[in-house]
C-alpha cells in the first residue's frame, strides 16, 4: 500500500515538473512595446560620425511618468548634454531640452494607436548644439501585435518650428519609421529594428537610416526592471548627416 502511494506521489511530482518545464517562459517587461506607458528613468549616450571628419556626442537624460491610473497618458522630460565639433569647440553644454505627452488609444489584442506631442525648446548653450528654434514634434504610431508575440509599429513623425531665431533656418522634417520587435526565445534578451526614411523639406534633403537595438534585462533594480542596451546605426544617401552612430544606455522601467 505504502509503495503504491509513493508511486502515485512520485508520478505526480514528475508530471508536475515536466509540465512546468514545458510552460512558455514568463513574459518580461523589457520596454519594447510602444503601447505600454510606464515610469522610465533613462541615461543614454550617442556618438555620431558626421560628414567631413566631424563628430558629435550627446548624453540624454530623461524621465517618463504615467499621468493616469489606466496608463493611457504619460509625460516625458528630456535634457541633453552634448557637443558638436563643427565650429572647433568640442566642449559639452546643454542642448535643446523637451517635454513630451503620449497617449495610447484603441487598444485591442490585435492593435493599438499611439499619439505623441513633443515641445523642443531652444535651450542650447551654443548655436551648433541646437536648431535655434522652438519646435513641435508630432508622432503617430500604429502598433500591430503579430502572431507569435512580434510587434510591428510603423510611425509618422513630423517636426516644425513654431518660433525662434529669425536668422536660423526653420525646421520642417518628416520621418517614416518602420519599428519592428521580434519575440526572442529568452525573454530577458531584446532586439528592435528601426529602418527609417528621413526628409528635410526646408533644406531639400533626404536620406535613409537603420538602427538596431540590442538589450538585456538585468532583473529587478531600483524598484523596477534594469535594462542595458546598445544601438548601432548607419545612414545612406548623398544627403546623409553622417556615416554611422552608436548609442549605449541604461534604464529602469516600471518602478
Amino acid at each position: 500500500m505504502r509503495n503504491s502511494i509513493a508511486f502515485v506521489l512520485l508520478n505526480l511530482a514528475v508530471s508536475g515538473a515536466l509540465a512546468q518545464d514545458a510552460e512558455a517562459p514568463k513574459a518580461v517587461n523589457n520596454g519594447t512595446d510602444p503601447t505600454k506607458l510606464q515610469t522610465v528613468a533613462e541615461a543614454k549616450y550617442e556618438y555620431l560620425d558626421l560628414q567631413n571628419g566631424f563628430s558629435s556626442g550627446t548624453l540624454r537624460l530623461s524621465y517618463t511618468t504615467p499621468l493616469d491610473e489606466a496608463q493611457s497618458y504619460a509625460l516625458r522630460v528630456r535634457v541633453p548634454v552634448t557637443y558638436v565639433d563643427v565650429l572647433g569647440d568640442d566642449g559639452y553644454d546643454i542642448g535643446d531640452a523637451s517635454l513630451e505627452i503620449s497617449h495610447v488609444f484603441g487598444l485591442t489584442k490585435q492593435h493599438a494607436f499611439v499619439a505623441k506631442g513633443e515641445l523642443i525648446f531652444d535651450t542650447a548653450g551654443r548655436p551648433e548644439l541646437g536648431t535655434g528654434q522652438n519646435v513641435f514634434k508630432g508622432t503617430f504610431i500604429y502598433a500591430k501585435f503579430l502572431q507569435g508575440g512580434n510587434i510591428f509599429a510603423p510611425a509618422l513623425v513630423q517636426s516644425n518650428s513654431l518660433w525662434g531665431d529669425g536668422n536660423r533656418p526653420d525646421v520642417n522634417t518628416t520621418t517614416i519609421d518602420f519599428y519592428y520587435v521580434p519575440k526572442l526565445a529568452n525573454p530577458k534578451n531584446l532586439i528592435t529594428y528601426d529602418p527609417a526614411l528621413n526628409f528635410d523639406w526646408e533644406n531639400d534633403k533626404q536620406f535613409a537610416s537603420l538602427a538596431v537595438t540590442f538589450g538585456r534585462v538585468l532583473g529587478p533594480q531600483l524598484g523596477g526592471n534594469g535594462i542595458l542596451f546598445a544601438k548601432p546605426s548607419v545612414y545612406a544617401g548623398s544627403d546623409r548627416p553622417g556615416s554611422w552612430g552608436l548609442e549605449v544606455g541604461y534604464k529602469v522601467i516600471g518602478f
